[in-house]
Parts: structure tokens; sequence; C-alpha cells
């Protein structure tokens, strides 16, 4: 068949005819089937021929297209503009919801839900959240992620606070980093330390920390900075605590307020709130509480 990369088709040799030429039977058949060929090969307006290949448009659009019924159909902008889902729907990569979108069926997400707007639970039934371990948190974790640690089993929910010691010095072995802070910084291990303004920048980061000692403690670092840090940056510390208060006694009835009896990093009770622990309290080396004028803490 006489058609090129690009679609052109072009009649065989020995075409066109010029006039006077005696028709023969050779050079019908072969133009006539050329012909049929290219034109079996061609799009039917009908409908009946079925695609070999992919169909390049050139940039063109498809126009008309009704709204689609089956799997297999095209979908037209109308119906993604406004769509309606029947079905599951399994998303296994990130799926960011900007509009309003109507589910009649169970919603599956395989990987991360982003929603832009606010969320709004209308049904009588439940939200679950997330369980797992201790060993199972965030690796890096963020305000406002909330969970239920099935160790520990409290529902616990993540926040940031400004540290109570400045950093010092921070050196590696290779990924290791250790860092030295100017006073006692009341971090336990496992609490988180974000770390930003460090040279070079393999320093920085949000990390979980290992506590090697009052004024101490480690971290690992995604890559090796090949040296100790020459700009030493600044830090915050998040770490997850438990949501709610109290135990349960029998049944379900509300008996049991809990507390720490550390305090490891400094707090300040502030003058429109007082607050009650249950003693003893020990406040860390470096961590301090401070009673605003107007506030009581009462310690029983």
């Amino acid at each position: 068949m006489s058609r090129n990369g690009s679609g052109t088709y072009t009649l065989p040799a020995g075409n066109p005819v010029v006039a006077g030429t005696t028709i023969t039977s050779a050079w019908a058949n072969s133009t006539f089937t050329d012909v049929a060929n290219a034109l079996t090969g061609s799009v039917a307006a009908d409908g009946q021929t079925p695609m070999t290949g992919i169909l390049n448009l050139g940039t063109n659009r498809i126009t008309g297209v009704a709204n689609a019924t089956l799997p297999s159909d095209a979908v037209n902008l109308s119906q993604l503009n406004n769509p309606s889902i029947t079905g599951n729907v399994d998303v296994l990569g990130t799926l960011h919801v900007v509009g309003a979108t109507t589910l009649d069926s169970t919603l599956a997400v395989g990987g991360n839900l982003t929603v832009t707007g606010n969320g709004a639970f209308n049904g009588t039934g439940n939200v679950k959240i997330a369980v797992g371990t201790t060993g199972q948190r965030p690796a890096v974790p963020a305000n406002g992620m909330i969970r239920y640690n099935s160790t520990l089993g409290q529902y616990e929910g993540f926040n940031t606070y400004a540290s109570s010691a400045n950093l010092s010095t921070i050196t590696n072995v290779t990924t290791t980093a250790t860092a030295t802070t100017s006073g006692s910084h009341g971090l336990i291990t496992g609490n988180y330390v974000t770390i930003t303004g460090c040279t070079p920048a393999a320093y920085n980061g949000t990390f979980s920390v290992t506590v090697t000692g009052e004024t101490t403690f480690t971290y690992t670092m995604l890559t090796d900075p090949a040296g100790s840090a020459t700009v030493i940056g600044t830090y915050t510390v998040g770490a997850f605590t438990s949501i709610g208060g109290g135990a349960t006694g029998g049944g379900n009835n509300q008996v049991f307020n809990l507390n720490d009896q550390t305090v490891t990093v400094s707090y300040t009770i502030s003058a429109t709130k007082n607050a009650m622990s249950a003693g003893p309290i020990t406040i860390d080396t470096g961590a301090t509480v401070t009673v605003s004028t107007g506030s009581t803490w009462v310690i029983v």
C-alpha cells in the first residue's frame, strides 16, 4: 500500500496515465488493488473500522463525544467536571480533591489522600484513624498528625515547641550526627527535632533523636556531610503526646486523670489558666515551669 509515514497516499507506479494510453488489465488491477487496500486501512465513518494502532490527533481535539456508558468508553470533559461515581475507586497514588466530588460507594485509597478544603463526616457511625505501634510512628511527622498508639494503648498527637537550649556544635561519623547544646536539652529518646540553618545542609531536616547525655543527642542523616557543621543553626522539638485524659474504670466509667511525674521541657502556665498535677513532680535540669501572675499550679 502506498501510504507514507505521515499517512499520505500516493498512486502506484504508472499513474497518472496520459491521454491515449491503452488500459490494460495489469495496470487496472494493480492500481485498483492498491486503492482498495488504502481504503481498507482507512477509518470508516460508520464506525465499522477498529483501530489497529495508536491514533495520533496531532494536538487536535475530538468533539461531539457522547457520555460514556460502558467501562471501555471514552469520557468527555463534562463527565469529569461533575463526576458521579457509583462503583469503587482505587487510588494508588496521591488524590488531590479541589472541588466537590460525590461518591455513592466506597472510596479505597492505596496512596496518600490530600484534601485542600475542610472535611465533613455526616454519618452516624465512626471515623477510624491510623493504628500502629510506637515503632511505626511516621519517620517525618508534622504538626496535627493524630493516631492510636497500640503499644501505649492511647490516642496521641504530634506537636512542636521551641527548644530549651541552643545548639553549640554538631559533628558527625558518616551519617550519624552528634549535637551538643548550650544547656540541658530536656529531650528523651524518640523525640523529634527539626534542624534548620546549618551548613552543610545534610544536617538540616526532621529526625528522631537518641539521647546520649544531658546536653548531647544523636540522629541519623540521609547523606554524609563529610565534616562537622561550619554554620550552626537552630532547632525545634516535636513529640507525640497523649490525646485526652484518664483511664477507664470498670465498664466505661471515667475515673482516673493521669499525668507524667517528670517535667522534661520548659512550660509556662498562662495568666488565664490554672493547673493541677498529682505529685510527686520532678523538674529536669534545664527545664522550668513558669506560673504567670494570676494563675495557680496545685500539686496534690
